[in-house]
């Protein structure tokens, strides 16, 4: 069978997603799983077909998301309702749209503002903790264990009295 030609496929848009934090390192096929959800107990079964959703890249920070050209606006919105992966918490934010993926892979260079934070070990009494410093902002301080993960927020004045 031939292809179609240019003029008879579906026009698509591919959206820029900020994944926080981003630490968390989310594989394609839950982050899919859970936007889909999103869509659906959003707009419904018919209206998340027409979306037509996909998880197109992903890496530690950011990820592309494919959808029909005119669904770019619902596609954000139920982005914004996405609050959990994988019994974490996540936050999806869209930064760009566009209509090919090379141009939104430009723009992540371009929105990196410096490196990742290294983790520090902190130890709060007993406990071991790792502590990611983001420079002029917060202080996110996980607790190292095997089953599960405590989430602090501290400020680096809290860090430094400790």
């Amino acid at each position: 069978m031939r292809p179609r030609p240019p003029s008879m496929r579906d026009k698509r848009r591919y959206v820029l997603v900020k994944i926080t934090p981003s630490w968390l390192c989310p594989e394609t096929k839950p982050l899919y799983l859970a936007v889909q959800e999103a869509i659906t107990s959003l707009y419904g079964d018919a209206i998340a077909a027409a979306i037509q959703m996909a998880v197109v890249y992903g890496d530690n920070e950011f990820c592309i998301i494919r959808c029909r050209r005119g669904c770019e606006g619902r596609l954000e919105t139920a982005l914004s309702t996405v609050s959990c992966l994988n019994e974490q918490g996540i936050s999806l934010r869209s930064y760009a749209v566009s209509g090919t993926i090379h141009a939104l892979k430009r723009r992540i260079e371009k929105c990196r503002k410096g490196p990742v934070p290294d983790a520090r070990e902190l130890k709060i009494g007993e406990r071991i903790f790792e502590a990611y410093y983001f420079p002029g902002q917060k202080v996110d301080v996980l607790e190292k264990g095997f089953k599960s993960r405590e989430l602090l927020f501290l400020t680096e004045t809290d860090i430094e009295e400790m």
